[in-house]
């Protein structure tokens, strides 16, 4: 399976989401950042599970875990709770995109090993929407991405 790990990013004067999708050895294929125009988490979080799942469809990466560090985008999308109807026209569209994959599995990951998406969901472009594709990734996303390919221990404070 491909991993997607998405996140959100709300600041004082920015919202945005962005992700990265790893093979299976954790090696990064693409990583996006999108500028986002509601101000909430959650609505960040739910925009970058349904903008990566779009990406992989594109990308015919139809084996597929999706991982964020928001518990609640994680238990809204695998319908455990409703959640907010602010985000009942998104949900719909995430469940109908995921439809179309042949495995998927939607799980809730640790902040600490979600450190590379958060840096993209952070990543200021300017112009409102970047992929990357692995000749083109920062220096610092390579960091941070080695590291989890080597299996870093994460420790919480």
């Amino acid at each position: 399976m491909w991993a997607l790990h998405c996140d959100g990013s709300l600041t004082h004067d920015r919202a945005s989401y962005g992700g990265i999708i790893r093979d299976s050895s954790g090696q990064l294929i693409m990583a996006f950042v999108r500028k986002g125009v509601v101000r909430s988490v959650l609505y960040m979080e739910l925009m970058a599970m349904l903008k990566g799942a779009d990406l992989c469809k594109k990308l015919n990466l139809l084996h597929i875990s999706v991982r964020s560090d928001s518990k609640v985008a994680v238990v809204i999308i695998n319908g455990q709770v409703e959640g907010p109807w602010e985000i009942q026209t998104l949900k719909s569209k995430i469940l109908h995109l995921l439809k179309e994959f042949g495995r998927k599995e939607i799980i809730h990951v640790w902040r600490e090993s979600n450190s590379p998406t958060d840096f993209m969901a952070s990543y200021d472009t300017r112009d409102g929407e970047t992929n990357i594709r692995p000749k083109d990734f920062p220096q610092d996303l390579q960091s941070l991405v080695d590291l989890d390919a080597n299996h870093t221990a994460y420790f919480r404070k």
